[in-house]
């Protein structure tokens, strides 16, 4: 039951922060250094994805290893 309450909120913090960016003044207003460096935005993206990626295997391991 933890590990589903656990999951829960890291979800709705997530959808909430994702919200908080998109809409946020910044955002809205279209940079065009940020259009032209896109490749570089998009490296920077997948490297944090990857990242995102081992946390959550590392953090599965250690629940399955320790609370099962």
């Amino acid at each position: 039951m933890v590990s589903y309450i656990f999951i829960a909120s890291i979800s709705i913090i997530s959808i909430l922060a994702t919200f908080a960016v998109g809409f946020s003044k910044e955002n809205q207003n279209e940079d065009d250094q940020y259009t032209k460096k896109t490749k570089n935005n998009m490296f920077r993206l997948t490297l944090l994805n990857a990242l995102y990626v081992v946390i959550l295997v590392v953090v599965l391991v250690v629940y399955l290893m320790y609370f099962q």
